[in-house]
Protein backbone atom coordinates (compact mmCIF):
# COMPACT_ATOMS: atom_id res chain seq x y z
CA UNK A 1 0.00 0.00 0.00
CA UNK A 2 2.67 2.46 1.09
CA UNK A 3 4.75 1.67 -2.66
CA UNK A 4 1.81 2.37 -4.38
CA UNK A 5 0.97 5.86 -2.31
CA UNK A 6 4.57 6.37 -3.09
CA UNK A 7 4.06 5.85 -6.98
CA UNK A 8 1.18 8.06 -7.03
CA UNK A 9 2.74 11.15 -5.44
CA UNK A 10 5.97 10.95 -8.07
CA UNK A 11 3.16 10.98 -10.72
CA UNK A 12 1.54 14.07 -9.29
CA UNK A 13 4.28 15.79 -8.18
CA UNK A 14 5.29 15.10 -12.21
CA UNK A 15 2.56 16.39 -13.31
CA UNK A 16 2.24 19.41 -11.09
CA UNK A 17 4.81 20.26 -9.96
CA UNK A 18 7.39 20.70 -13.28
CA UNK A 19 10.43 22.72 -13.11
CA UNK A 20 10.70 24.98 -16.00
CA UNK A 21 14.07 25.81 -17.62
CA UNK A 22 13.86 29.44 -15.36
CA UNK A 23 17.49 30.52 -13.88
CA UNK A 24 18.00 33.48 -11.72
CA UNK A 25 20.57 34.62 -14.29
CA UNK A 26 19.79 33.89 -17.59
CA UNK A 27 23.45 34.83 -20.24
CA UNK A 28 22.59 36.08 -23.32
CA UNK A 29 25.12 36.51 -26.28
CA UNK A 30 25.52 38.56 -29.06
CA UNK A 31 23.65 37.59 -32.45
CA UNK A 32 25.34 36.19 -34.75
CA UNK A 33 26.91 38.32 -37.65
CA UNK A 34 25.58 35.51 -40.01
CA UNK A 35 22.81 37.05 -42.44
CA UNK A 36 21.43 33.81 -42.56
CA UNK A 37 21.17 33.00 -39.11
CA UNK A 38 21.26 35.21 -36.49
CA UNK A 39 19.96 32.98 -34.24
CA UNK A 40 23.12 30.70 -34.34
CA UNK A 41 24.59 32.24 -30.81
CA UNK A 42 21.12 32.85 -29.37
CA UNK A 43 20.09 31.71 -25.62
CA UNK A 44 17.23 28.88 -25.53
CA UNK A 45 14.76 28.81 -23.53
CA UNK A 46 11.65 26.53 -23.53
CA UNK A 47 9.19 24.70 -20.61
CA UNK A 48 7.04 27.87 -19.96
CA UNK A 49 4.92 26.80 -16.86
CA UNK A 50 1.49 27.93 -15.60
CA UNK A 51 1.56 31.12 -13.85
CA UNK A 52 0.00 29.12 -11.07
CA UNK A 53 3.27 26.75 -10.93
CA UNK A 54 0.88 23.46 -11.47
CA UNK A 55 2.42 22.01 -14.44
CA UNK A 56 3.91 22.73 -17.94
CA UNK A 57 1.78 24.46 -20.48
CA UNK A 58 0.16 21.94 -22.66
CA UNK A 59 1.02 24.79 -25.93
CA UNK A 60 4.54 25.30 -25.09
CA UNK A 61 6.89 28.05 -26.17
CA UNK A 62 10.54 28.17 -27.72
CA UNK A 63 12.49 31.12 -26.92
CA UNK A 64 15.69 32.24 -28.47
CA UNK A 65 17.53 35.95 -27.77
CA UNK A 66 20.24 37.45 -28.22
CA UNK A 67 21.65 41.30 -28.44
CA UNK A 68 23.36 43.46 -30.07
CA UNK A 69 24.41 47.36 -30.13
CA UNK A 70 20.79 48.43 -30.06
CA UNK A 71 18.36 45.88 -29.45
CA UNK A 72 17.68 43.08 -27.27
CA UNK A 73 16.45 40.35 -29.73
CA UNK A 74 13.90 37.35 -29.24
CA UNK A 75 11.97 34.76 -31.26
CA UNK A 76 8.99 32.80 -30.03
CA UNK A 77 8.28 29.84 -31.34
CA UNK A 78 4.93 29.13 -30.39
CA UNK A 79 2.82 25.35 -30.30
CA UNK A 80 -0.65 26.61 -31.35
CA UNK A 81 -3.24 23.91 -32.26
CA UNK A 82 -6.03 26.75 -32.40
CA UNK A 83 -4.72 30.97 -33.65
CA UNK A 84 -7.10 32.70 -32.26
CA UNK A 85 -6.45 37.03 -32.77
CA UNK A 86 -9.26 39.40 -34.06
CA UNK A 87 -7.08 42.19 -33.74
CA UNK A 88 -5.57 44.19 -36.47
CA UNK A 89 -4.54 47.31 -35.18
CA UNK A 90 -1.31 49.30 -32.83
CA UNK A 91 -2.67 48.38 -28.86
CA UNK A 92 -5.35 47.16 -29.03
CA UNK A 93 -6.37 44.49 -26.10
CA UNK A 94 -4.20 41.65 -27.65
CA UNK A 95 -4.23 39.50 -24.45
CA UNK A 96 -7.67 38.79 -24.62
CA UNK A 97 -6.37 36.43 -27.01
CA UNK A 98 -3.49 34.49 -28.33
CA UNK A 99 -0.60 36.26 -27.40
CA UNK A 100 2.95 36.67 -26.83
CA UNK A 101 4.23 38.69 -23.78
CA UNK A 102 7.87 40.44 -22.82
CA UNK A 103 8.02 42.15 -19.55
CA UNK A 104 11.56 43.97 -19.33
CA UNK A 105 12.76 46.32 -16.91
CA UNK A 106 16.17 48.02 -16.61
CA UNK A 107 17.82 49.55 -12.78
CA UNK A 108 19.92 48.51 -9.77
CA UNK A 109 20.09 44.61 -9.74
CA UNK A 110 18.96 44.54 -5.73
CA UNK A 111 15.50 46.03 -6.53
CA UNK A 112 12.31 45.33 -7.47
CA UNK A 113 11.56 47.03 -10.76
CA UNK A 114 8.25 49.37 -10.08
CA UNK A 115 8.48 50.22 -14.17
CA UNK A 116 9.11 48.33 -17.03
CA UNK A 117 8.29 47.98 -20.42
CA UNK A 118 5.67 45.29 -21.52
CA UNK A 119 5.80 44.14 -25.37
CA UNK A 120 3.01 42.03 -26.71
CA UNK A 121 2.89 40.67 -29.87
CA UNK A 122 0.28 38.72 -32.09
CA UNK A 123 -0.13 35.40 -34.08
CA UNK A 124 -0.24 37.89 -37.04
CA UNK A 125 2.00 40.12 -36.60
CA UNK A 126 -0.05 43.19 -34.52
CA UNK A 127 1.85 45.12 -31.54
CA UNK A 128 0.95 46.51 -28.63
CA UNK A 129 3.45 49.16 -26.11
CA UNK A 130 3.25 50.38 -22.80
CA UNK A 131 5.42 51.92 -20.16
CA UNK A 132 3.95 50.20 -16.57
CA UNK A 133 4.07 51.64 -13.36
CA UNK A 134 3.63 49.30 -10.91
CA UNK A 135 3.92 50.18 -7.19
CA UNK A 136 2.84 46.65 -5.45
CA UNK A 137 4.42 44.15 -7.50
CA UNK A 138 0.78 42.71 -8.17
CA UNK A 139 -1.94 43.66 -10.78
CA UNK A 140 -3.68 46.28 -8.58
CA UNK A 141 -2.57 49.94 -8.46
CA UNK A 142 -0.92 49.46 -12.18
CA UNK A 143 -1.25 52.50 -14.26
CA UNK A 144 -0.05 52.47 -17.84
CA UNK A 145 0.76 54.82 -20.78
CA UNK A 146 0.63 53.57 -24.48
CA UNK A 147 3.16 53.72 -26.90
CA UNK A 148 2.52 54.23 -30.37
CA UNK A 149 4.02 51.32 -32.17
CA UNK A 150 5.36 53.44 -35.36
CA UNK A 151 7.04 55.65 -32.65
CA UNK A 152 8.52 52.84 -29.89
CA UNK A 153 11.60 51.75 -32.47
CA UNK A 154 10.68 48.13 -32.18
CA UNK A 155 11.07 46.04 -35.56
CA UNK A 156 8.53 43.12 -35.21
CA UNK A 157 6.67 40.64 -36.80
CA UNK A 158 5.07 37.30 -36.76
CA UNK A 159 3.63 34.83 -39.27
CA UNK A 160 1.61 31.07 -38.81
CA UNK A 161 4.00 28.11 -39.29
CA UNK A 162 2.89 24.26 -39.59
CA UNK A 163 2.57 23.59 -35.46
CA UNK A 164 1.98 27.36 -34.94
CA UNK A 165 3.22 30.14 -35.23
CA UNK A 166 6.49 32.75 -35.10
CA UNK A 167 6.74 35.87 -33.62
CA UNK A 168 10.18 38.21 -33.56
CA UNK A 169 10.96 41.53 -31.49
CA UNK A 170 14.08 43.85 -31.77
CA UNK A 171 13.29 45.87 -28.53
CA UNK A 172 15.73 48.77 -28.51
CA UNK A 173 17.72 49.46 -24.51
CA UNK A 174 17.33 53.05 -24.83
CA UNK A 175 12.87 52.27 -24.93
CA UNK A 176 13.76 49.99 -21.85
CA UNK A 177 15.40 52.24 -19.97
CA UNK A 178 12.83 54.82 -21.09
CA UNK A 179 10.18 52.78 -19.55
CA UNK A 180 12.05 52.15 -16.29
CA UNK A 181 12.89 55.94 -15.29
CA UNK A 182 16.55 54.98 -15.48
CA UNK A 183 19.81 56.24 -18.07
CA UNK A 184 22.76 53.76 -18.24
CA UNK A 185 24.51 53.19 -15.63
CA UNK A 186 27.24 50.99 -14.67
CA UNK A 187 26.23 47.66 -12.33
CA UNK A 188 22.44 48.42 -13.08
CA UNK A 189 21.24 45.10 -15.18
CA UNK A 190 18.25 44.05 -17.74
CA UNK A 191 15.77 41.48 -16.16
CA UNK A 192 12.78 40.13 -17.46
CA UNK A 193 9.89 37.46 -17.90
CA UNK A 194 8.31 36.29 -20.66
CA UNK A 195 4.23 34.96 -20.95
CA UNK A 196 1.99 33.11 -23.39
CA UNK A 197 -1.87 33.34 -23.64
CA UNK A 198 -3.55 30.58 -25.89
CA UNK A 199 -6.28 28.46 -25.61
CA UNK A 200 -5.66 25.38 -27.03
CA UNK A 201 -8.53 23.22 -29.38
CA UNK A 202 -10.98 21.78 -26.61
CA UNK A 203 -9.42 22.66 -23.21
CA UNK A 204 -9.21 25.85 -21.16
CA UNK A 205 -7.16 28.83 -22.06
CA UNK A 206 -3.80 29.03 -20.47
CA UNK A 207 -1.64 31.42 -19.26
CA UNK A 208 2.47 30.44 -19.12
CA UNK A 209 5.45 32.09 -18.58
CA UNK A 210 9.26 31.40 -18.24
CA UNK A 211 9.11 32.12 -14.77
CA UNK A 212 6.17 31.06 -12.84
CA UNK A 213 5.04 33.50 -10.65
CA UNK A 214 2.13 31.74 -8.52
CA UNK A 215 0.00 33.28 -9.26
CA UNK A 216 -4.22 31.95 -10.24
CA UNK A 217 -6.03 33.77 -11.08
CA UNK A 218 -3.41 34.33 -13.32
CA UNK A 219 -1.27 37.89 -12.90
CA UNK A 220 1.81 38.47 -15.24
CA UNK A 221 2.17 41.70 -13.45
CA UNK A 222 5.04 40.36 -10.64
CA UNK A 223 8.19 41.94 -11.31
CA UNK A 224 9.74 40.28 -8.22
CA UNK A 225 9.71 36.95 -10.82
CA UNK A 226 11.39 38.99 -13.36
CA UNK A 227 14.74 37.04 -13.84
CA UNK A 228 17.81 38.45 -13.96
CA UNK A 229 20.09 38.89 -17.93
CA UNK A 230 23.63 38.94 -18.07
CA UNK A 231 24.77 40.36 -21.28
CA UNK A 232 27.83 38.59 -22.40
Amino acid sequence: MKIILIVILIIFINNYFVSSQFVETLNIYRCSNNSTNQWSNATSVTDFTLTSNYGLAIQQTFASICYDDQYINIKANCIDNNIISPYDSCNQDLFNADVFETFISYGPADQVAVNYLEVELSPYGVLFVSLVNNPNDQCDGIQDSLVDCGQSGIIYGASTINDGWEGSLRIPFQLIQKASQYSETEGYIYKFNMFRIDVPLYNYKEYSCYHADNTNPPCFHVPSYFGNIALN
